[in-house]
């Protein structure tokens, strides 16, 4: 497909906008970090070495997300694609089913008039005009007319002269057998489509009906259920893209600061923090939370994909298996009419024979009528793709996405990890924390201490059995809920399918604390609960300065003394 060309001002900008990511990234992957630090952060050998490694933590997820991107838009592109195109045959199907039914009912009732019509000329039911009379009421007075003709041997009053007339020729002796041949004729061409109504009647339109509206049922089902999955797909994928924005201008912000202006951010993260409507939690600056949320997101697309996935095969197995069924059963009832009607024309093979052989010689084996469908679908698929081209504006195809121009794919090759081991994380563990308040409780809690000196807590749900000292994987495995995505029973059972957003609510932490803000201190060993520990953090305001405070306990007072020491080495 021929992409469409950008105007000389759009490819300057596009080249603007790739040479600023570039200019920003190339200068942090260029620290020279030394034992007093680098040129960006003098005597600060830490924070140099801390933005050595976050830069190429973001190259590496710059090249990821990349090769992502393109390898998903095309797998969604084609999805989307072919459902579009199964949706067409499948009101194709039902469109051509729906004609069946009309045809044949529209020839029985052409049948029952002509039958009723021949019947009235078999019994000289026929006015002045020719006209064969099938309303009841005026058969019946012609009738009784006839009769009345016959009682005083073929005369009547001037009003029935003219009806009378035509039921006197039967007792002329010049004409009157072939007449009378010709009325019985009538008479049993009538007898031979009623007995055809009555099988249409009986054998054909009911099955014929029951099919459509069961064919109706199934296309809604499975239209609701396919939009259903391609919604959530759609959904996903734009939760990864949401989520990479987020992480990617938090990264630059921190990429291009000097160590005061990170330390500003720091003690400012906040207080007056502008509202990004794709951060993981509004004020917060560390960088780590929104990485964990790009990574969640891509495991959370993956997953859905793969059960998407699953369920669109089955929608496809179960659309092929109910199109071939209806294409056998349509041929069945349609050779049943066109036999009866073959033997009720017998006379005009020329008319039947055609259509009942083409009828019959049509193939039903089960590979060919596959293969029929698939290439239905794949031609269906190429008109609305070339439909979609000629239509599509000029800048619909370009790939419009933060810090991912320029990037090599090929560095994307790898499997995104767990948060738990990224690069920005420096220490996680399950333990307890309590308010301040006089009702707070203890309460389990995952505590994870990132390399941008911030301590993020995690309330695990009250599903959750977990314990203090439980594994830091186990424990995030627990904020994770199951991924559910719309399937036919769902659909027929009317169970809702819960929102991609809903998937992040446990991964959000429930308590941020800048580290750099805060004073840690341990209770003595001597203490009534040695395992426990207190953090502070000094929080600034317009008005007045105010503190936050938290207690936290450990299983033991040598996992109390190695957390606390770790907080501080954090600041």
């Amino acid at each position: 497909m021929n992409q469409p060309n950008m105007s000389a001002n759009e490819a300057e900008e596009a080249a603007s906008s790739a040479a600023a990511d570039d200019v920003i990234t190339t200068a942090v992957e260029n620290l020279e970090v030394s034992s007093n630090g680098s040129k960006d952060f003098p005597n600060q050998p830490i924070l140099a070495e801390m933005h050595q490694k976050r830069s190429a933590t973001h190259s590496k997820l710059r090249a990821y997300e990349a090769k992502r991107r393109a390898a998903y838009e095309s797998k969604l592109q084609s999805s989307s694609l072919y459902w579009r195109a199964f949706r067409t045959l499948m009101h194709d199907s039902l469109l051509e089913t729906q004609k069946a039914d009309a045809l044949l009912r529209g020839w029985t009732h052409a049948s029952e008039t002509y039958e009723m019509s021949m019947r009235s000329v078999g019994e000289w039911c026929i006015d002045e005009k020719g006209v064969p009379v099938t309303d009841a009421k005026k058969k019946k007075k012609i009738l009784d007319a006839q009769e009345a003709s016959a009682a005083v041997g073929g005369t009547g009053g001037d009003g029935a002269k003219t009806l009378l007339a035509a039921a006197g020729y039967t007792t002329e002796e010049k004409c009157g057998t072939m007449i009378k041949s010709l009325a019985n004729s009538a008479s049993s061409v009538a007898n031979q489509y009623s007995d055809m109504i009555k099988t249409m009647n009986s054998e054909v339109l009911p099955e014929l009906s029951s099919l459509l509206e069961q064919l109706k049922s199934d296309v809604l089902v499975m239209e609701k259920l396919g939009d259903s999955i391609m919604h959530e797909l759609e959904m996903a994928e734009e939760e990864v893209c949401s989520a990479w924005l987020a992480y990617y201008n938090k990264a630059m912000e921190f990429c291009g600061s000097s160590a005061s202006d990170i330390k500003t951010k720091q003690a400012g993260a906040r207080v007056g923090a502008p509202v990004d409507p794709n951060a993981v939690v509004h004020g917060c600056t560390d960088v780590w939370v929104d990485e964990m949320r790009y990574r969640m997101a891509v495991a959370f697309l993956s997953s859905v994909w793969e059960k998407c996935s699953s369920e669109l095969s089955k929608l496809f197995l179960s659309m092929k298996d109910a199109e071939c069924n209806r294409r056998n059963r349509i041929k069945e009832l349609l050779i049943k009419a066109t036999q009866r009607q073959e033997r009720l024309w017998l006379g005009l093979p020329g008319v039947v024979t055609p259509i009942l052989k083409d009828l019959i010689e049509w193939p039903m084996e089960r590979k060919i009528v596959e293969d029929d469908v698939q290439s239905s679908i794949r031609a269906r698929a190429q008109s609305i793709q070339r439909d979609e081209t000629e239509h599509k504006k000029a800048d619909d195809s370009t790939v419009k996405a933060a810090g991912l121009t320029g990037v090599n794919m090929k560095d994307g090759n790898f499997e995104l990890s767990s948060p738990l081991v990224s690069d920005l994380m420096s220490r996680a563990k399950v333990i307890e924390k309590r308010g301040t308040g006089l009702m707070s409780t203890w309460k389990v809690t995952l505590a994870i201490v990132t390399e941008d000196s911030f301590l993020q807590l995690f309330d695990l749900p009250s599903s959750c059995k977990l314990h203090p000292g439980s594994a830091p994987e186990v424990a995030f495995q627990n904020l994770i809920p199951p991924v559910i995505v719309p399937s036919l029973e769902g659909i027929k059972g009317g169970v809702k399918i819960p929102s991609a957003k809903t998937w992040f609510d446990n991964l959000a932490p429930t308590e941020s604390f800048v580290l750099s803000n805060c004073t840690v201190s341990i209770k003595d060993v001597t203490a009534k609960d040695p395992n426990t520990f207190e953090l502070i953090e000094a929080l600034s305001g317009k008005m007045m300065a105010r503190t936050r405070k938290m207690q936290f306990r450990a299983v033991t007072r040598e996992e109390a003394v190695d957390f606390v020491e770790a907080l501080k080495k954090s600041k």
